[in-house]
């Protein structure tokens, strides 16, 4: 077993006292470098009328698995912005199933991050895929 990086365990350890993440019931794990995984599990709090996880929750564990993943290659005083998601609903998902997205980066240049995201149910299904670019505000640069 490899050490893992301290930014990584910190970001691990910071996720889920996140309150939009403790609500929606979502940790992360950085699986590798522009790389990490966000999972649901199955709490009623993120789902819809009829029980089933919700498509805000399924565009919430995208942006953020991309965020996180972005955040994986950044220096912990940088900042990243969601400047675009965009996102495909594949199918349905079971009432109180957990999911898994994997966020992985795509691009990191000096301003802009672009990422994509895949969720899979716990029979490995992909429920959505999406797309997410962010801005990236490094410390050191000039506003």
């Amino acid at each position: 077993m490899t050490d893992r990086p301290a930014r990584w365990l910190d970001l691990e350890q910071r996720y889920p006292r996140s309150p939009i993440h403790a609500s929606l019931g979502l940790t992360l794990e950085v699986v590798a470098p522009g790389e990490a995984l966000i999972h649901y599990d199955g709490s009623p709090g993120a789902a819809n009328t009829i029980g089933h996880p919700s498509g805000a929750l399924l565009a919430a564990m995208v942006d953020s698995a991309v965020m996180q993943a972005v955040l994986t290659r950044l220096e912990p005083e940088d900042h990243t912005t969601t400047l675009e998601l965009k996102i495909n609903y594949l199918r349905g998902s079971a009432p109180g199933g957990a999911l898994v997205g994997r966020g992985t980066l795509e691009h990191l240049g000096r301003t802009t991050a672009v990422g994509i995201a895949r969720i899979v149910d716990a029979t490995d299904k992909v429920v959505a895929i999406g797309t997410v670019t962010a801005s990236v505000r490094r410390s050191g640069a000039t506003p």
